[in-house]
């Protein structure tokens, strides 16, 4: 139970919460100091994520009204008599619909950029019909957010690009629950097990894993097999890519999965890859968590130089990094780990103490806490 003496944060959300946004659930779950009132267009999985301090508009047509004005009667009216201790919003298109209640009752006010949110200031994505908004307002979000944190030193220097005031830049890095992840064991009565985890979108880089992977099995006797979990539009392509024949029959789909049963893929896992790229339209990760949390497991991961990736991952010592797009030097690295056990045991032990070291969810909410001090001084 939270101490409530430090008051309560106004959390806003579009979506409260998606499976991919599991990340936010445990770290309301993990605050010491402050208490976390959800303000939300939509409630999803709510079975997976109970949480009872939640608002959003009432009905369909609420929803949709609000998704389009970008404000809420009831929501102004809550804010306004609870005296909320800041606002607080995660994802910058999340923020524009704070912002008219920071204006009005003169709130503290922090926004946590993630990374696609960036991306979408930039290029032709922003006059898009969903986004025009958020790229008109952000502007007024720069000036009137008291603190302007970024999950990665990456999103930072291109939010400062944008005209964020640099004063108010922080890197703050998103933990894992060290705890919660283990190493299953017993890989040496199976195939090297290498892992996939995210939507299939073009930023994963997942097209260019596949590639990879198909070359470092034609190279190897290791027997291995490739598990992809998740969905999204690139599917089919991906599913294409599986029938190389050093792939045919080597490659599962095993879909979108909760977040205990991608825990569960993790423990059994002997390499993850991360190989993040910037697309055409700017979109970009940040700190990927499923990078941390197969690290958490003792799972080598190779990813790419992208975003937080190098933040997670020592290259050499944790895992490998490589140049985002570089199909030969995924293959090479994922050859070296597919062929040395010992490596990749040493590797995951590295990964493991790293995560308690720098990545830990109970340090990094203290330190979120700590933003929060700060923004109400």
């Amino acid at each position: 139970m939270a101490d409530t003496s430090d008051g309560t944060v106004a959390l806003f959300l579009r979506r409260f919460l998606p499976y991919s946004q599991t990340f936010i659930y445990d770290e309301i779950q993990a605050h010491e100091r402050y208490d976390v009132e959800v303000f939300c267009q939509e409630r999803l999985n709510a079975e997976r994520f109970p949480y009872e301090r939640y608002v959003k508009p009432s009905g369909w047509w609420g929803e949709k009204i609000y998704e389009n004005i970008g404000y809420w009667p009831s929501f102004d009216r809550l804010i306004g008599r609870r005296n909320h201790a800041l606002i607080h919003a995660h994802f910058g298109t999340a923020a524009v619909y704070a912002l008219p209640y920071v204006l009005r009752h003169d709130v503290p006010f922090a926004i946590t950029f993630h990374g696609v949110d960036v991306g979408n200031l930039f290029g032709a994505r922003r006059f898009l019909p969903g986004q025009w908004r958020y790229w008109a307002y952000s502007r007024l979000l720069f000036r009137h957010a008291d603190r302007l944190l970024a999950d990665s030193i990456e999103l930072a220097e291109l939010l400062g690009e944008l005209g964020a005031p640099r004063e108010k830049l922080h890197v703050h890095r998103l933990g894992v629950d060290v705890s919660r992840f283990s190493r299953a064991g017993g890989e040496e009565d199976r195939p090297v097990r290498i892992v996939m985890v995210g939507r299939f979108t073009p930023k994963k880089g997942f097209t260019y894993a596949l590639r990879a992977c198909a070359k470092a099995l034609e190279r190897t006797d290791r027997e291995a097999e490739v598990v992809m979990v998740g969905s999204g539009e690139q599917e089919a392509e991906l599913r294409r890519l599986s029938r190389a024949p050093s792939l045919e029959g080597r490659v599962r789909f095993r879909g979108a999965l909760p977040h205990e049963q991608v825990a569960e893929v993790l423990a059994r896992a002997d390499v993850m890859l991360t190989p993040s790229v910037v697309t055409r339209t700017h979109d970009r990760d940040s700190g990927i968590v499923v990078a941390k949390e197969a690290s958490a497991s003792e799972v080598p991961v190779v990813g790419t130089y992208h975003g937080g990736i190098p933040s997670i991952i020592d290259d050499g010592e944790t895992g490998f990094l490589v140049p985002e797009r570089n199909v030969d030097a995924l293959a090479d690295r994922l050859t070296t780990l597919l062929e040395d056990a010992s490596l990749r045991r040493r590797f995951g032990t590295a990964a493991r103490e790293k995560m308690k070291r720098s990545f830990d969810m109970h340090d990094q909410v203290r330190a979120l806490e700590e933003h929060y001090d700060a923004v109400r001084r």
